[in-house]
Order: structure tokens, then C-alpha cells, then sequence
């Protein structure tokens, strides 16, 4: 603790020098900082993995492990992390009682319609490679309650199925049936800004704008923080030109052929990106704080239907 404070206190000229030091030598921040360190106690999936991607590029490098030990939620424990370097849960089977809805059953649909109590399934019921809403009934009173996680069963520990968190209830654009994902959205997104783009992405939210305009074609349309490739420390604040949309555009039809389809047959017109002013993302977490949201429970929608947040988005715009 000591040398750390000695570290952080010494004059801004020795700051600067060590941090040059550190870029020559390949050793990231934190290692210069903590050169013991190896191991980092966070989320990084579902909504989160953005930002574990944006720790190893600009602080820990790729030597330091990111572990998420729990699967957790408000209404209790779910699930252990049993890899240190896993993504993956093994469902804690004494923790809470379970119920599990086949993705499949819900026809498609994304929103929060009532389900069909008779096809919910038990835990030692569900199948490798195929994706549930998870329902839980705990001991403070929630009964059958749906807290919009859905989880996709990779196999099973002993008796006790392993899962990873496939994405949250509502993420999903979905204009006529080609249901992008959270996780294929931003698989797309993060190696376009990353490839073509040579930017760092920050941030990011997706606004359903085909669903009110009825003058055009329907499209995609995103919100982006941007920063430049080298070490993200600088804000990019310009438009993006139409050849980087189409770029986006191209590696979107790659991860959903439904999407490509869309785009072919002309039912869907080429995805909207609108670049952001540095800051606007933290603006939006707190609208988020700010409409009753408890700092420690924030998760940036990747889907913003609130009206409150898009008006920030809007006056953010470059």
C-alpha cells in the first residue's frame, strides 16, 4: 500500500517518465503499478465484455486474467466459475429453485409476453447448445419470478449444467424476424472499429428508430463512443462517412445472414452510426442513476427504449 501511495504521489515529470519507461518495455500500467499482479475479480460477459476488451488493451495487457467468480444477481447467487480462466457457470443447484424457458418455445419473440407454464423445465432438463430464460423462486418471496437473463447451456458438471450468459430479454433488434443479438451486434461492431475503422470503441447503445419513422425504410441505427487505436486515450468526435457505415454494414450481414438477407432483398436499409462527444455515455449512466437506478446495478442497455436516455444520446450527437 505504501509503495503504491509513494508511486502515485511522486511528481507528475516521474509519473510521466515511468509510463514512457512502461510503453518501451511492453508492460502494461497496472504491472508497473502492482507488478505482482495476475488476477483481476470482474464481470466481463454479456453486457460487460466491452469494457474487460477496453482493461487488457489500455491497463492489463494480456497477462492479467479477468475472472468472474460468481454468477449473481439482487434476488441471490445462481451460479460458480469453477476456470479461472472460463466464462462459464455451473449452475448452483441449492441456491434457488429453477425454472428454465426454452428460447425456442417463445416463437421468436422478445419482449416480456406471459409464457407456457408447461414447457418450463427443470434443471437437470436442459440440452447443450440451446438457450433458456432463466425463472427463479427464492426464499424472500420471489416466486417464478423472470429477471430477464437468458443462458445458454455449454454441458454439465456432475449432475449440474454448465452455462454462459447468452444475452438479457429485450437487447434484440429485431425488425422482421432476423433477431440480431446483443452478442452478434457487438462481434460486428467491435471488429469493424477495430479492423476497418482503426478506432477504439468506448461504448455503444442502439436506438429503434424504424419502429417510429414511417418515411423510409426501416434500419439499424447506433450510438458510438470513439476513441483512437493506439491507446484509446484520445476522443474522436467526427462523423463517420458512409463507406465506414457500409463497412459495419458488411460485417453485420457476416455474423447474421438473416440481416444479410434483409439488406439483399432491399427491406432494410444500410445501418445508421452516430458518433457521440466523449462523456455522453457517462451522461446516460447518470440519467440512469437519476431515474432509480442503484449506481452498483447499472447496465448499459445495448437496446435504449427510454425516451429520457435517447434525448441525451441526441444532444451528444457530433
Amino acid at each position: 500500500k505504501e509503495r503504491t501511495k509513494d508511486t502515485l504521489t511522486s511528481n507528475d515529470n516521474q509519473i510521466a517518465s515511468s509510463l514512457s519507461s512502461s510503453t518501451t518495455a511492453n508492460t502494461s500500467l497496472a504491472r508497473r503499478i502492482w507488478p505482482n499482479l495476475h488476477t483481476i475479480l470482474a464481470s466481463e460477459t454479456g453486457t460487460f465484455q466491452i469494457y474487460g476488451e477496453k482493461l487488457r488493451e489500455q491497463y492489463i495487457g494480456r497477462d492479467v486474467t479477468i475472472y468472474s467468480p460468481l454468477y449473481a444477481a439482487t434476488e441471490g447467487l445462481i451460479g460458480v466459475n469453477p476456470n479461472i480462466h472460463g466464462k462459464t457457470f455451473v449452475l448452483h443447484p441449492q441456491a434457488m429453485f429453477y425454472e428454465f424457458y426454452p428460447i425456442e418455445a417463445s416463437n421468436g419473440s422478445d419482449d416480456g409476453d406471459a409464457i407456457d407454464s408447461e414447457k418450463t423445465l427443470f434443471i437437470e432438463q436442459l440440452e447443450p447448445g440451446k438457450e433458456y430464460e432463466v425463472i427463479i423462486t427464492n426464499l424472500t418471496g420471489l416466486y417464478r419470478y423472470r429477471f430477464g437473463d437468458v443462458i445458454r447451456c455449454t454441458g454439465y458438471h456432475h449432475k449440474s449444467p454448465v452455462v454462459e450468459v447468452a444475452y438479457r430479454k429485450g437487447q434484440f433488434m429485431n425488425v422482421t424476424g432476423e433477431r440480431t443479438s446483443e452478442e452478434t451486434f457487438y462481434k460486428a461492431l467491435s471488429r469493424t472499429a477495430k479492423e476497418e475503422w482503426n478506432l477504439t470503441l468506448k461504448d455503444y447503445t442502439t436506438v429503434e428508430y424504424f419502429l417510429k419513422e414511417g418515411n423510409r425504410k426501416p434500419r439499424y441505427v447506433v450510438f458510438v463512443e470513439l476513441a483512437d487505436g493506439i491507446d484509446g486515450s484520445q476522443p474522436v468526435e467526427r462523423v463517420l462517412t458512409s463507406e465506414e457505415m457500409k463497412e459495419l454494414d458488411v460485417h453485420l450481414g457476416k455474423q447474421n445472414k438473416s440481416y444479410q438477407a434483409l439488406r439483399t432483398n432491399g427491406r432494410l436499409q444500410q445501418i445508421e452510426v452516430i458518433t457521440v462527444r466523449n462523456g455522453t455515455f457517462e451522461e446516460v449512466r447518470q440519467g440512469m442513476i437519476a431515474n432509480g437506478v442503484g449506481a452498483t446495478q447499472i447496465k448499459q442497455p445495448r437496446v435504449t427504449r427510454n425516451e429520457k436516455l435517447i434525448e441525451i444520446l441526441e444532444r451528444g450527437k457530433v
